[in-house]
């Protein structure tokens, strides 16, 4: 059995059911990784340009028109999350189907882990970062606290992160990683970014963006890090 499996209680991937490549390709990451994962199935919402206008002028929830299917992404991870909460789980790791792991993931997942500071409610193996700001404080030669830190790609979350997330997109629905990016400034929780980053995105064509942040500039926590160092071979 996997690490992460013996640490989390549920561990899942978001994958479209319209992208069933993507979620093979997953799989074969997975298998190669030792872990086991389920699949959290969504499905395009094809009514959501439609009604993301109208949710904005309610003032229930703020979307970007121009990429209305931010709302989908929203609605898996909510989804996810709050489900995870009400079977009694008290860790979750979540990823989304674009997730690119180290070549070296496994080696390295464990001297991370060991060095996760011990108060963690959620980590990120990957965020994105436009500036290194004095928030962001380096906890150690793997962690750097998390202070606006984009990105729900691949992350772990406790109870208490869990249920601040839900409570927080019950008020005011909004893109899933703007959440946690306010989480990160409340200092009641511990929130922790892996530095070089475990994960990255992969540069296959987006299903919720046309483009891509991280195509234009690299996140700083992977500054002289080559993408090269990524995605595993079969």
């Amino acid at each position: 059995m996997h690490p992460i499996n013996k640490i989390f209680d549920k561990i899942i991937c978001i994958n479209l059911a319209e992208r069933p490549e993507k979620r093979e390709k997953s799989q074969q990451n997975f298998n190669i990784l030792g872990l086991d994962v389920e699949f959290f199935t969504a499905v395009k919402y094809d009514f959501i340009p439609n009604i993301v206008p109208a949710i904005n002028q309610s003032g229930t929830g703020k979307f970007n028109p121009k990429q209305p299917y931010e709302l989908g992404a929203a609605l898996s991870h909510y989804h996810v999350i709050k489900q995870a909460l009400a079977e009694g789980a008290e860790r979750i790791f979540v990823m989304e189907d674009d997730v690119m792991f180290h070549k070296n993931f496994n080696k390295k997942w464990d001297l991370y882990y060991r060095n996760l500071p011990k108060n963690w409610d959620m980590f990120l193996l990957y965020s994105f970062m436009y500036e290194w700001l004095p928030q962001n404080k380096r906890m150690n030669a793997y962690w750097a606290k998390s202070y606006r830190s984009w990105s729900l790609m691949t992350y772990g979350m406790n109870r208490r992160l869990m249920e601040a997330y839900i409570e927080m997109q019950n008020k005011h629905f909004t893109i899933s990683d703007m959440v946690t990016y306010k989480l990160q400034e409340n200092p009641l929780y511990n929130c922790y970014s892996a530095v070089p980053s475990l994960c990255i995105p992969s540069t296959a064509s987006s299903d919720i963006r046309g483009i891509k942040n991280y195509e234009q500039n690299q996140t700083v926590t992977n500054w002289g890090v080559s993408n090269d160092e990524y995605e595993l071979s079969y």
